[in-house]
């Protein structure tokens, strides 16, 4: 498989996803808004779950568990994750 062909990560991440932030500003983050435009990389803006803070990061981070973890929420169902 050519390198050109293969989807870049975090493509899959959707509006609603959930995702545990490492570290110590950690917490759960919801994404809010994704952000496809054709000359930088899809990012996404994700808001604190519990909370008024908010940050814009690439989605390509949200797919590095040093940075972050997908959180199953029980009333999306299977296929949110």
């Amino acid at each position: 498989m050519s390198l050109f062909h293969r989807r870049a990560r975090g493509q899959d991440v959707r509006q609603g996803d959930i995702f545990r932030k490492a570290g110590t500003y950690g917490g759960d983050w919801v994404v809010e808004r994704i952000f496809d435009y054709p000359d930088i990389p899809r990012h996404v803006r994700l808001v604190q779950r519990k909370g008024s803070r908010a940050m814009t990061v690439a989605a390509e981070m949200l797919t590095d568990p040093d940075s972050f973890t997908p959180v199953v929420d029980p009333g999306a169902g299977e296929d949110r994750l």
